[in-house]
């Protein structure tokens, strides 16, 4: 076998012993990636997602019996395989879910403090929880479209639902083998979009856009719950986000003002964000107003935030700046058109106002976390002769 030498910080972050071995994987023209194949663990996933496969199966046995089904079970519906599925198979997966990231909490250290990966431990499995749970609705929603009505024999649909179950149990096992902080982010954007997105075609009034963004999130609307779980989730994994970010910020180049102030305003407008979702804004009484006020702070926070980018992080990218001031000059000119010209609709503003939003935040925090790990070093290259023997120096 090759060997390789390695300095001594390198061989000491990929926690190696003695006699240890790595990998060179993912070579291209000029990069290459060494990893330790003592910390390969995603093969885990291939062999512990049997446990809570078995364990959700007998489960809906267990249902098929005490619910007293003896001819056939649908595929969809109160007393379905989706139902199953989504209540039995999910709720035993998060908990291996659950567990196994526990397990793995002594390498995720390698990316974040304890007290971070504690801080973010609950918004992490609540949003795969929601996730996953979103995932799986629409997914027998849409099997529903195309077999609609369709049932099984009581040995077809154990098969059947333990198949759905492996997938799913496999899935969230490797999801804990490949965790990393970046995820949170990728968690961000499916929560955020998929709920939103989700919460418009299945609130039940198609013409619900004729008064304001807001509707989704009131009693008129049958997504009300899941439209306003999505805003305080969204909001739930952006302080996360902000938290760890700052938090290594600081550990990596001390403690700055200006660093604390942006975190207070992105903070604080996440707050507002789950403050909006848990006031439905039903009626003209006291929650109408809590609810506007709420909604204007989040304008107000997010404003100042990106109004003053170039003094809170002077060293980002040029383009970061001159995108955040486009922004800011979008967000006026579609105010502008809506409560002056009146040629948007509030609804219309409220959705841009979102999306420019949005995009800004995870513009910001893709730099910030590209801050974080940039720690690139430079070292002298020199050939080696695999027949002459390496010195332990």
């Amino acid at each position: 076998m090759e060997k390789i030498k390695l300095p001594k910080d390198l061989y000491e972050k990929l926690e190696l012993g003695e006699n240890a071995q790595v990998e060179v994987v993912d070579i291209s023209n000029d990069t290459i990636k060494i990893r330790s194949l003592e910390r390969n663990k995603t093969e885990h996933a291939a062999v512990w997602f049997m446990l809570p496969t078995v364990i959700s199966t007998l489960l809906f046995i267990l249902a098929i019996f005490l619910l007293k089904i003896n001819h056939v079970i649908a595929l969809s519906g109160n007393e379905s395989i989706a139902t199953g599925v989504i209540v039995i198979s999910n709720g035993v997966g998060i908990c291996s879910f659950i567990l196994s990231y526990l397990l793995k909490r002594k390498e995720l250290y390698h990316q974040m403090t304890q007290k971070v990966y504690f801080r973010t431990f609950g918004t992490v499995v609540l949003s795969v929880f929601v996730l996953v749970t979103l995932t799986l609705s629409a997914f027998f929603w849409f099997i529903n479209q195309i077999f609609y009505g369709v049932a099984f024999d009581l040995v077809t649909a154990v098969i059947i639902f333990a198949i759905f179950t492996g997938i799913l149990s496999f899935v969230l096992l490797f999801v804990v083998d490949v965790f990393e902080i970046s995820m949170l982010l990728n968690l961000l954007i499916m929560v955020a979009i998929g709920g939103l997105v989700s919460s418009m075609v299945t609130n039940g009034n198609q013409y619900w856009w004729q008064r304001n963004f807001s509707e989704l999130g009131t009693s008129n609307s049958n997504a009300s719950v899941q439209f306003n779980a999505t805003l305080i989730l969204s909001a739930a994994l952006m302080i996360g986000l902000f938290d760890y970010i700052f938090v290594s910020l600081r550990t990596k180049i001390g403690k700055q003002t200006r660093h604390f102030i942006l975190q207070i305003l992105l903070t604080l407008c996440a707050v507002c964000i789950a403050l909006v979702g848990l006031i439905p804004n039903n009626g003209l009484g006291i929650a109408h107003v809590a609810h506007d006020v709420f909604a204007q702070l989040i304008v107000l926070f997010m404003g100042l935030a990106i109004l003053g980018i170039r003094w809170f992080l002077p060293t980002l990218n040029r383009n970061m700046y001159i995108i955040s001031y486009a922004i800011v000059a979008l967000l006026a000119f579609s105010y502008v058109m809506w409560h002056y010209v009146h040629y948007f609709t509030l609804t219309a503003f409220e959705i841009l106002s979102f999306s420019l939003s949005f995009a800004w935040v995870m513009l910001l925090i893709n730099h910030l976390l590209k801050l974080i790990w940039d720690q690139r070093k430079v070292y002298h290259v020199e050939q080696i002769d695999p027949k002459v023997p390496l010195n332990k120096n």
